[in-house]
């Protein structure tokens, strides 16, 4: 509907008394009974019918602001001393409507309104002008409270953001130190080049994220409730993604960046570089992965894993950590990616240390320190070869990187050839005593726990590759060490090494748990414990039950005859044990007089 048609006869009722309607009758062409604007944000209806209602309503809303005698006027007075106070009621009174405040926003954005208030700000500081400070703290939290995308970009600009982040430093009830804000976005050392940026609107992009992840994080988490957040957070995403395109995008800039590192011999211009990488694989966190995964690809064509090699290799630990969450980002995107160049790395059988080989001495450096634990991190997700779940995102989909399905067992094989004993080394080595003599406090703890952890996960996804390793090189006798720890996390964990043997039903593990007498130490421990109820006894006991219910005829006459005595003394398990021997000589009965054994579960 035109406004030219905008007359419509409608009939109009009027409150009485607050409850009572009165029928005023039917508007005619020569008889008004009422006048008055459509207000945008105004619900109308039509009795049986509200698309016209809201069609008028959109088509003269521009004509109501032509003819409202305040659209014309200026919405908010000049900034001074004196009206200062009318100025922050106005702003309140406008937030309140959807009208006003969309007007309000347009008026600070059109205007210079904001370097007018930061003029007025600077003579409220030099008068010492408290109570005045106190209500430009006011405005400014009042304009931030309009949640406003375009306001904060207007804010971020290089001629209002000092300004007006000095005007939320005088805080009423949490007043900061003067200019301590200010401090902090004027000084210079903190944005420092890898590589020069040479579109101008790029680099004003870097500038602005950088002041409105400083309101996000330390400036308005004080002041405002969280609903004011993710207008801020939406417009750092639109920055990030634009910054991070315009990277992937230029050739000469990557090229460039990582050259630094194989031509400078500048140490500070290196560290920028691994810095840099660091910075942009955390800004594109927020982007969605088959963008993430599209970047590393193309960084990794320009010298990436160099970038990796590189800091792991230097003395500085800062430098180290940055290297290992960028390498942790780029796995958990695309692992294959990483085993790929790792793979390489072997078949083109270059000299030095390998990425592979350096997170693997990380893993045993340092125990306890952030780069440690990282290091293990790292090993656990390239170790695992876990199918994804069928709703996972699809690498293969994007390029190369992923397309062998071969992928995982070469890097399996290469892991099992040349790494396997020196990631296991230190659990290699541990000895009785050292079970012994580890400490509550003893950082060594966490990390036996990780390698039994590795360990089991290797039996359970590794098939005959891990067989091998753990039947030859001994480790499973180490495993069973920790079963005498102080530490029942220690405990646990060697109990669940066993569990995870056990639930594979492997007659090369069953072979080799009977002929080496390792399932020994679980049923001594749990005499030891036994009645307590706790979880290390609910342990002991669901393992020795999980050979009762596969019925390992090995195990079981093992467990009946070398340990029939100590298990006397857990009679519930004794029971559970015969029950299942007893069950299988049936079961071979009755195959051998020509019927079928019928399978049954225990419980």
């Amino acid at each position: 509907m035109s406004v030219a048609d905008s007359q419509v006869r409608v009939k109009v009722y009027f409150l009485e008394d607050g409850s009572n309607w009165a029928d005023r009758g039917t508007g005619e062409p020569n008889r008004a009974i009422l006048d008055c604007v459509v207000q945008r944000g105004e619900v109308y209806q039509q009795q049986e019918c509200t698309s016209q209602i809201a069609e008028f309503e959109n088509a003269t809303n521009e004509h109501a602001l032509d003819r409202s005698p305040t659209a014309r006027e200026a919405i908010l007075p000049p900034p001074t001393l004196n009206s200062l106070g009318e100025i922050d009621r106005l702003i309140g009174e406008a937030s309140q409507s959807l009208f006003q405040r969309d007007r309000l926003v347009a008026f600070i954005l059109k205007d210079t309104y904001l370097s007018q208030l930061q003029s007025v700000h600077e003579t409220c500081e030099d008068l010492e002008a408290t109570e005045e400070l106190h209500i430009m703290y006011s405005i400014a939290r009042r304009i931030v409270s309009l949640n406003d995308s375009s306001i904060f970009e207007h804010i971020a600009r290089d001629e209002n953001i000092i300004g007006f982040i000095g005007m939320l430093e005088y805080s009423p009830k949490h007043p900061v130190e003067q200019g301590a804000y200010r401090d902090f976005l004027r000084s210079g050392s903190r944005y420092k080049e890898a590589v020069p940026i040479r579109d101008t609107a790029t680099e004003s992009k870097i500038h602005q994220n950088f002041r409105l992840q400083y309101l996000k994080d330390v400036v308005l988490p004080g002041i405002l409730d969280e609903g004011t957040i993710p207008a801020i957070s939406a417009l750092i995403f639109y920055n990030n993604a634009q910054i991070a395109s315009y990277l992937q995008n230029n050739e000469s800039l990557l090229k460039d960046l990582f050259e630094t590192l194989h031509e400078s011999s500048d140490a500070e211009k290196k560290r920028n570089v691994v810095l840099f990488v660091r910075q942009l694989s955390a800004m594109t966190k927020t982007l969605p992965a088959v963008y993430r995964v599209s970047l590393y690809r193309t960084l990794s064509q320009h010298g990436l894993f160099y970038v990796f090699e590189y800091a792991l290799q230097e003395a500085d630990q800062s430098l180290q950590v940055a290297a290992a969450d960028v390498l942790l980002s780029v796995l958990e995107q695309d692992r294959a990616l990483v085993r790929s160049y790792a793979l390489a790395q072997i078949r083109q059988d270059r000299e030095g240390a390998t990425l592979f080989g350096l997170i693997i001495r990380g893993s045993k450096r340092a125990i306890g320190s952030e780069i440690q634990l990282l290091c293990c991190e790292l090993l656990r997700i390239l170790l695992d070869t876990m199918p994804p779940p069928a709703d996972a995102f699809d690498m293969a989909s994007i390029g190369p990187g992923s397309q062998a399905s071969s992928e995982p067992d070469d890097f399996l094989a290469m892991f099992y050839e040349h790494y396997v004993y020196s990631t296991m080394e230190c659990l290699l080595k541990v000895t009785a005593k050292d079970v012994e003599t580890l400490g509550a406090r003893d950082k060594r703890s966490a990390f036996y726990l990780f390698l039994c952890e590795l360990l089991s996960s290797m039996m359970r996804f590794h098939g005959y590759r891990a067989r091998s390793f753990i039947t030859s090189s001994g480790v499973f006798d180490r495993v069973c060490l920790f079963l005498s720890a102080k530490h029942s996390f220690l405990k646990l964990a060697a109990l669940r090494f066993f569990r995870v043997c056990i639930n594979l039903q492997d007659d090369v593990y069953n072979k080799y748990l009977t002929g080496n007498h390792l399932l020994a130490p679980v049923v001594e421990l749990l005499a030891s414990i036994y009645p307590r109820d706790n979880l290390l006894t609910s342990a002991c006991r669901d393992l020795l039950t999980a050979v009762a219910s596969n019925r390992v005829p090995s195990l079981l006459t093992y467990l009946l005859g070398a340990h029939s005595k100590t298990l006397e003394r857990i009679p519930c398990v004794l029971e559970v044990l015969r029950v299942a021997y007893n069950r299988h000589l049936e079961s071979l009965e009755q195959i051998k007089n020509g019927g079928m054994a019928t399978p049954t579960v225990d419980t």
